[in-house]
């Protein structure tokens, strides 16, 4: 940006606690004792129940292409600087990751296998819908989860990608690598988010180099996480002797037709609800809800929903916002 900007715009970095705590950002923005932050906006739903759809959850949107088409043809990020300019903030842009994966001690191969499993889960919508099918939740922060495991805590962690969760050690406690990654939290979204004073005291070009280039570097980072998991998979499974699973699309179905009514709960507000209606209609074009009973329970909480379509809801091209019909 230095480069680019001739000097004129210097983004200075600061690892997590090099400032404040991760969970204190998004005041710290807030007030001015930072410009802007990136991080994982669900750690906030007590502030804001969008923060539970701007990133991603169980059995949703759970691909990377999908989230972009939402946010950038279907107006998703309009709803986030909507709902972020309350508290001063403007949202930025959503920054791409990767999926998360879990370890186990045990091979799960059906989605009962999680009836009294032992899980390390976020917490909030996503342990709930594990918690909802009989698992017993236990928040806990990355760095904790091998000791937990090694001493029998919990019997399953789902933290991150592949390459992260060796460095955690996780493949020497958990046998069994549990996917695929749409089913943990299947694309890891943060959140770019700028205090709205520092955001306006930029000119306008400014603005616009750093939309775009924070898309360049969601990319960037996207990829480099999905090129690094694969050898981080490959090295622990055939130099360690993991074992890869991957719950059958069927039985994701089923976790998926019991979150229904989770994304109805977590949507308290008219913002949270407009975000999580949207994202369903994206669901039903692309064929997520194509397993039985799950429109069933997407009518029973999303009344006429599925009727709509979304003809009219697409724009063409973000720059433009050439709607298709």
């Amino acid at each position: 940006m230095a480069e680019m900007s001739n000097g004129r715009l210097n983004i200075e970095t600061f690892p997590e606690g090099g400032i404040i705590g991760t969970f204190d950002l998004f005041d710290a923005a807030m007030a001015g004792t930072i410009d802007g932050w990136i991080c994982w906006p669900q750690y906030w739903p007590g502030k804001h129940p969008l923060a539970v759809y701007v990133s991603s959850f169980p059995y949703g949107l759970d691909m990377a292409w999908m989230w972009e088409v939402w946010f950038y043809n279907m107006g998703g990020i309009e709803l986030a600087r909507e709902d972020y300019a309350r508290f001063g903030l403007t949202y930025v842009a959503p920054i791409q990751t990767g999926p998360n994966y879990a370890h186990s001690k045990k091979p799960l191969t059906k989605m009962e296998d999680w009836d009294g499993l032992k899980c390390r889960y976020p917490g909030g919508m996503i342990a709930e819908i594990y918690e909802k099918q009989g698992a017993s939740v236990i928040i806990l922060p990355g760095g904790e989860i091998y000791t937990a495991m090694a001493t029998g805590v919990i019997d399953f962690g789902e933290y991150v990608g592949h390459a992260m969760n060796r460095e955690l050690g996780l493949h020497e406690v958990g046998k069994y690598i549990i996917g695929p990654g749409q089913m943990h939290q299947p694309v890891d979204l943060q959140a770019f988010v700028m205090n709205t004073n520092s955001w306006n005291k930029l000119p306008a070009d400014l603005q616009l180099m750093l939309i775009i280039g924070a898309q360049d570097y969601s990319w960037s980072m996207h990829r480099n996480i999905m090129g690094s998991d694969l050898v981080a998979k490959q090295w622990m499974i055939e130099s360690y002797g993991n074992v890869y699973l991957e719950l059958p699309a069927a039985e994701r179905a089923k976790f998926r037709k019991g979150a229904v009514e989770l994304w109805h709960k977590w949507a308290t507000d008219d913002v949270s609800m407009r975000a999580i209606r949207s994202q369903i209609s994206l669901m039903n074009a692309i064929g997520l809800l194509e397993f039985p009973g799950i429109k069933d329970e997407v009518e029973l909480y999303f009344p006429g929903l599925l009727a709509e379509g979304v003809a009219g809801k697409i724009v063409e091209d973000y720059w433009l916002g050439t709607v298709v019909e």
